[in-house]
């Protein structure tokens, strides 16, 4: 939750008084006792009140200056600002109207009306009154900065940014223009540079709260935490009204799994002011986070009978219906939202569709969403799945690159001192592979390691440590031609680096190319006889079949791919087979709690790697699992895999196939409803009873 800053009209009236109020408001006390009409001082009343924040003594002062004297100028201008901090919009705007019908030429009463009208949501109506301020005052700092606050607001921040470089131009020290040039910056995409502004504004004025806050917010996104909340702290420090500033905090302890600190947080807010809308919203996530949805929805719901024009609210509303599996019910609500100006319910919205199977409206909608924002990592990174999933892999491998500035896939991506490889000649370089994500996406991407030796390389696969002995039975490894290393230990020295998910982009593979030169990982021979002997006699004959049904359930979609064993049986109760579990984690602990007339053996809960749960697939004839790391294991082993998926597959199953390039042994078979595996496991029986003849 960023907020640009603004230098306003008010501020700009009143700015001179702050640090001297008591002195000031002496003098037009003194002014008022000679003359209780003195239209002049009544006006500098109301400013001394707004300077302090009395917003109903502003208000009543700047009425009774205009009484006084409905010729003054600024007693106008000074109403339209005091009705303006106490909300009244329209009150404030026939002020301003007022004033400029006194004096069309007045700067404050134009900067005020162009203000307004930018926080009633007219922007483009506040264009015109910066427009016209610009064309009788070029250098007016002030217009500069009013016009790029408009133009922000309508997404144009190119164009604010050249705004804001102009009002540096008259006043090369203002703090304010150097926020806000951070803030279009940092819109841009140019994140650096805005670090480097919001720096500079706080450097100028060290009490400047809104620039503490949206440095502490970017360094947030940039996975410097320790940073970010210093910065976030400062800014409530100076400003302990901040309700952004809270917010802010609350949602960086909720990220870092502080749980308390953030609830505390949000609390502070609250008090601040119960009616904000902005706060129930982020009190929603918070819920919705530690998956309490029905406090989620309370929250929700509560927000936007307080505002029925919050856009983030219906944002949030739709989260919560797409999560409650209510997809068509999340598109009405992601589409007005939309329309109120929530940027991330475009690609909300296409999320949602895809669930629905309209995936072209779902890539449409993706690709609207890029079009409005195209900064937004995450919805570069929707729209990359879902050219991924349709086939569009030219497009949707370079695309995929956007994982790294997106905080649900990499919150803080590793930093290495070598370049990243771009697929040129390599001449005996050293090349660090990275494993980055699951175990399952090691194993599917490994297999490139052979072809960065094929280009001249030496390969080093850093991977993670349940997959370490496992990444020597690759042909590449066993030769001497790549090495292998441990995710977490210290990085072997190279020369150059790339992440083994952003391979299939470096070698542009397409659907067509897909590298598969048969299987790629083997158990070694004698764990192979162990893992035999470990089982023993484990059934009557039949087909020895394994089966996995839970992935981890830290992965974002866990509950839509893994089920309950129970949901198996059945299957389990098929004749012909002998099950066999390749289960781990909590999830084995249901083969226990199974009826009498179906029997599990329990064959990896105590594996203590990949390569002891590959001894046991390469006895197997059948793998039957949901979307694991053992899919993949099996699928690269070569062992006949029948994958049960959800009703929206993940990205790399693609759409609408029963079979995957990625191992030509897998069969796919999808739900055909969201959440019913009832269908899915008819159709598994049939195919075993076929698969046994």
């Amino acid at each position: 939750m960023i907020a640009a800053g603004k230098e306003s009209a008010r501020g700009m009236a009143y700015g001179s008084l702050t640090g001297r109020l008591t002195e000031v408001a002496e003098g037009y006390q003194q002014a008022l006792l000679r003359n209780p009409h003195d239209a002049r001082a009544l006006t500098g009343m109301c400013l001394v009140a707004l300077a302090s924040r009395q917003v109903n003594a502003a208000v009543r002062m700047a009425e009774a200056a205009v009484t006084a004297d409905s010729a003054l100028v600024t007693a106008w201008v000074a109403l339209g600002q005091a009705l303006s901090a106490d909300g009244q919009t329209c009150r404030a705007e026939e002020a301003y109207a007022a004033a400029l019908r006194l004096d069309r030429n007045s700067a404050l009463a134009r900067l005020g009306l162009g203000e307004l009208k930018i926080a009633a949501g007219r922007s483009e109506e506040a264009l015109d009154e910066f427009a016209q301020l610009l064309e009788r005052d070029p250098p007016q700092t002030a217009g500069c900065l009013g016009m790029g606050h408009a133009l922000s607001c309508l997404g144009r921040f190119a164009e604010a940014l050249e705004f804001y470089e102009r009002a540096k131009v008259s006043r090369p020290k203002l703090a304010e223009a150097e926020f806000a040039a951070g803030f279009a910056l940092q819109r841009l995409g140019r994140v650096p540079e805005a670090e480097k502004r919001y720096r500079r504004a706080i450097a100028l004025r060290p009490d400047f709260a809104a620039a503490w806050m949206n440095l502490g917010c970017l360094l947030r996104e940039l996975g410097r935490d320790v940073y970010a909340e210093a910065a976030l702290r400062r800014a409530v420090e100076l400003r302990p009204d901040l309700i952004a500033g809270w917010v802010n905090l609350a949602l960086l302890e909720r990220e870092r799994g502080r749980l308390d600190q953030a609830e505390a947080h949000l609390q502070h807010a609250l008090k601040l002011d119960p009616e904000q809308v902005d706060t129930h919203v982020a009190w929603a996530q918070f819920c919705a986070g530690r998956k309490d949805f029905a406090g989620a929805w309370g929250w929700v719901r509560w927000a936007v009978a307080r505002d029925e024009e919050n856009g983030e609210a219906w944002n949030m509303m739709g989260i919560l219906l797409h999560t409650d599996l209510r997809f068509d019910e999340a598109v009405t609500a992601f589409a007005r939202a939309e329309e109120l100006g929530s940027l991330p319910a475009t690609s909300n919205r296409g999320n949602s569709l895809l669930d629905l199977g309209r995936v072209n409206e779902a890539l449409e909608a993706h690709e609207t969403a890029v079009e409005r924002d195209p900064n937004h990592a995450g919805a570069k990174y929707n729209l990359a799945l879902t050219r991924l999933r349709l086939g569009d892999w030219a497009r949707g491998w370079a695309d995929y690159e956007a994982r790294w500035g997106f905080r649900e896939v990499h919150r803080r991506p590793r930093k290495f001192d070598c370049p990243r490889w771009a697929g040129e000649a390599l001449k005996g370089q050293r090349v660090l592979l990275h494993a980055e994500q699951g175990l399952g996406d090691t194993i599917q991407f490994c297999r490139y390691a052979e072809l960065v030796a094929e280009r001249g390389g030496r390969p080093i696969l850093q991977v993670q440590a349940p997959v370490e002995r496992l990444m020597r039975s690759l042909e590449v490894v066993c030769t001497g031609g790549a090495e292998v290393a441990v995710l977490g230990a210290k990085t072997p020295e190279a020369g150059l680096e790339c992440p083994l998910m952003s391979l299939a982009a470096v070698f542009g593979t397409t659907v067509e190319t897909v590298p598969w030169r048969g299987p790629y990982l083997t158990a070694a021979p004698d764990e192979v006889e162990a893992k035999r002997l470990s089982l023993g006699d484990c059934g009557d004959g039949g087909l020895r079949v394994g089966i996995a049904w839970a992935g981890n359930p830290k992965y974002k979609a866990d509950m839509q791919r893994s089920m309950r064993l129970e949901t198996l049986l059945p299957l389990l109760r098929a004749p012909g087979a002998t099950w066999i579990s390749l289960q781990k984690g909590e999830p084995a602990a249901q083969i226990a709690a199974l009826p009498p007339d179906v029997r599990v053996v329990d064959g990896s809960s105590g594996d203590c790697d990949l390569a002891e749960t590959a001894a046991l697939l390469a006895g197997l004839d059948l793998v039957i699992t949901t979307d694991t790391c053992v899919a993949h294991l099996a699928g690269a082993m070569g062992k006949p895999v029948w994958i049960l998926l959800p009703h929206l597959g993940d990205w790399r199953w693609m759409q609408d196939r029963e079979t995957t390039p990625w191992y030509p042994t897998v069969t796919l078979v999808r739900q055909c409803q969201p959440g019913d595996w009832s269908g899915v496991l008819r159709c598994v029986v049939a195919m075993l009873k076929a698969f046994r003849r």
